[in-house]
C-alpha cells in the first residue's frame, strides 16, 4: 500500500459507517497543492483500494473503509488458541442435517 492509500484509509477510518465523497476525501488528505492542481487526485488510489477489497464505493461515488466479518474470525482464533472456551458454537456433521 503507497503512502497516499495509507492515508485515505486513515482519513477513512474516522467516518466507519458513513460514506464520504471523493472531493471531500482530495481535499483532506495529502498536500493542499494536490487538491488544487486536480480534484479528483485521489481517484486512481480509491479504484485501487477499491480492487483490493480495502474500501467499497455506493452508486454515488462516495467511498468508506469495508467492513469485515468478525464472526469468522473469532471462531478461527478460538480454534487456533489452546484453551480458548468455544462459547456457544456447534459443530454439525453431514450426519446431522435433516434430509
Amino acid at each position: 500500500m503507497s503512502n497516499e492509500e495509507s492515508e485515505i484509509c486513515g482519513f477513512l477510518k474516522r467516518y466507519p459507517t458513513q460514506f464520504v465523497t471523493l472531493n471531500e476525501i482530495s481535499k483532506s488528505v495529502g498536500p493542499r497543492k494536490n487538491f488544487h492542481e486536480d480534484r479528483n487526485w485521489a481517484l486512481p488510489h480509491l479504484r485501487r483500494m477499491e480492487l483490493e477489497g480495502l474500501v467499497e464505493s455506493n452508486p454515488y461515488g462516495e467511498y468508506r473503509v469495508k467492513h469485515l466479518q468478525d464472526e469468522t474470525t473469532s471462531f478461527r482464533r478460538a480454534m487456533e488458541g489452546p484453551g480458548m472456551a468455544l462459547g456457544d458454537t456447534t459443530i454439525i456433521s453431514a450426519d446431522d442435517r435433516a434430509a
